[in-house]
């Protein structure tokens, strides 16, 4: 009902209250995404709550043929469809990493921790990527994907989501320095680039 009404709004009326996209606005182009980061063939990424594998089948790609991909999941269920989904298409380096809720857990350090609609689930997200930058390879970073929580409709429009300033403090909090954000990829999503501070 709310939805329906908001969108009978004038477009400048709607950008005031709710700037934000819905989670499955980050699937609509992540091709893009997957390219921001920048990734080379060799690296060890973790995908942090991949669902379908979306992105996580895209980055194997791009670190194939030498590197390796973890899925991390707290489902074991979810980690099984998405091991079955890459066998069907032939992609042999995702590996499954079944993960506690609260902390993170990995076979080996990486280069790249990729959190896409994940970050607002999290219990305590300083203590959790405060403990998870023993899990960073020297120069590693930790990439998130968030639909952007801006405008006072936002929360009532979509609660799957995060405050940008919010985010950004707490991760700052936990011990990383914002080094690039890129708002222009998705529609209401905001991706964003940290790597643990030199302090």
């Amino acid at each position: 009902m709310l939805r329906r009404i908001f969108r009978r709004l004038p477009r400048p009326l709607q950008r005031t209250l709710y700037r934000g996209g819905q989670r499955s606005d980050r699937l609509r182009n992540p091709e893009a995404v997957v390219t921001a980061l920048g990734l080379q063939s060799g690296q060890l990424v973790a995908d942090l709550g991949p669902g379908y594998g979306h992105f996580t089948l895209l980055i194997a790609a791009a670190v194939a043929p030498d590197g390796t991909v973890y899925a991390a999941d707290t489902d074991a269920e979810t980690l099984d469809d998405l091991a079955h989904a890459a066998q069907e298409r032939g992609i042999t380096n995702i590996r499954s990493a079944h993960t506690d809720r609260n902390r993170l857990e990995l076979p080996e350090p990486v280069d790249l921790l990729f959190v896409s609609a994940t970050y607002h689930h999290l219990r305590d997200p300083v203590r959790y990527f405060e403990e998870a930058r023993s899990l960073l390879r020297p120069g590693g970073r930790v990439a998130i994907l968030e639909s952007r929580l801006e405008g006072i409709a936002a929360r009532r429009l979509n609660p799957h989501g995060s405050v940008p300033a919010t985010l950004h403090a707490q991760m700052s909090d936990a011990g990383y320095e914002l080094v690039e954000r890129r708002p222009d990829l998705i529609y209401g999503h905001l991706l964003s680039f940290y790597r643990v501070s030199p302090r």
